[in-house]
């Protein structure tokens, strides 16, 4: 074939790609068969007439691979670089994010849910301390990246960074903190026969620990970087066992089991005689924020429908009435956060695996997440390592 043909070839490949992409209007703006099909989808999920729906941006990307940009957990795809778009479109107010190729697309949520992300802990066969590996991903189960292995729990803090034990014998845990943006440097703060939830401060960081077998439960605060020197040891008060324990401030509060009761208490570690002092539930750090405003507050209920496990999202009135926001079918909840004020993360198990949903409370949309096998899911105030937008 002659080297002219070839050329003219190749052009005429290109510009059928474009054509695709982005119509025949320069900048990409106007509509396109490809973006067609992401509004039609778009306002399928919305429930809204295409007609409400603007196209906010459109750009030209080379995809490294056939995943355009959001490769979902274990599965393959074809290396080839893949011309295509990044596609946002606009409803409502809100953004949205659609990853395309000339011929098909990935829809990636909201735009702001790539602020966020979440933690997820996977067996790792015949480690012999039944430690697993940490994983972060996006809140649509894409986008995997590890972060760090040998992790038996873990508990995610602001700002991207984590704590996390590790058991190192039967009888024995370390405690560790790292950074999402640098796994390379993990800070062991501790040592001890047992950790519960660890909450930083800081240069600080504080713990409920079981120093040895048969010992009563503590909490134990110290420096990052003081390999536990200086610490303080307070013991919970009588009779009860940790749950749960966060910051506000210099104020330090637990929450605590005792019986079939759920106590409240905080101290002021830098006091010359801290001591555990009753507080109100709703003074705990973050205790508030399923309270949405002066007349509304989000309720995450499990029910059963049909004789199924179902998980209702409601936005209750101070009067008791309740709108229902979005219903998830089959699943059994484990835990459920609120990101953003917007943003509803559940997560628990579905079909014998473990499942993560987020729901938008203001347009009950459901997206789907995480889908597989896992010990623990956990959000993270984060965003994903990898992700198809800047």
């Amino acid at each position: 074939m002659p080297f002219g043909v070839f050329i003219l070839l190749i052009a005429i490949a290109i510009a059928f790609v474009a054509a695709e992409l982005y119509g025949d209007v320069a900048g990409g703006q106007e509509s396109s068969p490809i973006t067609e099909k992401c509004i039609a989808d778009l306002a399928k999920r919305l429930n809204l007439k295409p007609e409400n729906i603007k196209i906010a941006d459109k750009q030209s990307v080379s995809w490294p691979d056939t995943s355009l940009g959001m490769p979902e957990i274990d599965r393959v795809y074809a290396q080839v670089i893949t011309p295509g778009a990044r596609i946002i479109l606009e409803a409502r107010g809100v953004k949205y994010l659609y990853t395309a190729s000339p011929k098909t697309f990935r829809y990636g949520g909201p735009i702001a849910l790539w602020s966020y992300s979440m933690l997820y802990l996977r067996p790792v066969k015949d480690e012999p301390n039944l430690n697993g590996d940490l994983y972060q991903c996006s809140l649509l189960g894409t986008n995997s990246f590890l972060l760090v292995s040998g992790v038996s729990d873990f508990y995610p803090q602001e700002n991207g960074v984590l704590v996390f034990k590790r058991r190192t014998s039967r009888s024995s845990h370390e405690l560790f903190y790292v950074s999402a943006s640098d796994t390379s440097k993990i800070t062991r703060l501790y040592g001890a026969f047992d950790f519960g939830e660890a909450t930083v401060k800081g240069s600080e960081w504080a713990g409920f620990v079981k120093p040895r077998l048969g010992d009563d439960w503590c909490v134990v605060i110290s420096q990052i970087e003081g390999a536990g020197n200086n610490k303080q040891i307070l013991p919970l008060p009588e009779d009860t066992k940790p749950d749960k324990i966060g910051w506000d401030g210099e104020y330090l509060f637990i929450m605590v089991k005792k019986g079939d009761n759920q106590l409240c208490f905080s101290t002021l570690p830098k006091s010359e005689k801290p001591k555990w002092e009753p507080a109100s539930h709703y003074s705990f750090p973050g205790a508030l924020k399923y309270v949405l405003n002066k007349s509304e507050s989000l309720d995450i209920s499990q029910t059963t429908i049909d004789n199924k496990p179902c998980v209702e999202v409601s936005r209750v009135w101070f009067t008791g009435d309740e709108t229902a926001v979005a219903k998830i079918m089959g699943l059994k909840m484990q835990g459920s956060d609120l990101l953003g004020g917007r943003y509803a993360f559940i997560w628990g198990s579905k079909d014998d695996q473990t499942a993560a949903y987020t729901v938008d409370i203001v347009s009950g949309e459901v997206v789907s997440g995480f889908k597989g096998s896992a010990l623990q899911v956990r959000p993270f105030l984060y965003p994903p390592h990898r992700k198809p937008i800047k």
